[in-house]
């Protein structure tokens, strides 16, 4: 959902609108990152280590998962060869080779450390306007992947316990709230840089991020979790003033 209204976003702003496949596509890879990382995750841990909702989910149903992430892979290949310029496929097939590369990484080098929420936010803003016909919004792309990691590493922060239960060192090992902050500088110091409505969606997902942030204490880990992604639709708002 918010992959998909980020696209949205950004494609209002370059006066085009994303094709129905670039959307379906872009969920479907979402998604089976997402997975994949959560059934890897589980997969060898015994349930007293998964203090997570999401987690002890994956580790119950395992095994119709996984048979749903083979059907929607398939689903999702027929759509992007059958439907997709062969321009946009490419640089999809690209951002599938790094989905994968990061999946393996992290179950390979997380128990010692591999900074997940750099990697994730990267990922995640590639997502986002790869399928999208370029020229690409540099300074507003940057913004936004700032904004991610920000997220990414406040909820890392959040979940300290979480990541510690299942033996994994990431950049939330590190003082993930200090580097949050100043990652939120350089989103910031993007827009000055940035025309438009942009601006706006990019400027109010920011401050609403923060102020949520700030307030963590208020909040259960899979709460912060949900007003954390709320706070990213929030940038839809001003779409709707223009």
């Amino acid at each position: 959902m918010i992959a998909v209204a980020w696209q949205w976003i950004f494609a209002a702003s370059m006066h085009t609108k994303p094709a129905i496949a670039a959307q379906a596509t872009l969920v479907f890879s979402v998604w089976l990152t997402y997975m994949a990382d959560r059934l890897f995750d589980v997969a060898k841990r015994d349930p007293s280590q998964l203090l997570s909702q999401r987690h002890r989910y994956a580790k119950k149903y395992a095994t119709p998962l996984w048979r749903i992430w083979w059907i929607i892979l398939i689903t999702n290949i027929v759509i992007a060869v059958t439907s997709l310029t062969f321009d946009t496929l490419m640089r999809g097939m690209i951002l599938l080779a790094c989905c994968l590369l990061y999946t393996l990484l992290n179950q390979l080098l997380s128990r010692r450390f591999f900074p997940k929420e750099l990697l994730v936010a990267l990922i995640f803003t590639g997502g986002v306007i790869v399928l999208l016909e370029p020229p690409f919004l540099l300074p507003a792309a940057t913004s936004f992947m700032c904004i991610c990691l920000f997220n990414c590493l406040a909820l890392g922060h959040k979940e300290r316990s979480v990541d510690a239960a299942l033996k994994v060192r990431s950049l939330a090992s590190v003082r993930s709230l200090r580097l949050a902050w100043l990652v939120s500088i350089v989103a910031i110091a993007c827009l000055p840089y940035i025309d438009g409505t942009l601006v706006v969606c990019l400027a109010l997902t920011m401050l609403l991020s923060a102020l949520i942030v700030h307030y963590r204490e208020r909040y259960s880990c899979e709460a912060f979790r949900s007003v954390l992604d709320a706070a990213m639709l929030s940038g839809l708002i001003p779409l709707f003033f223009n």
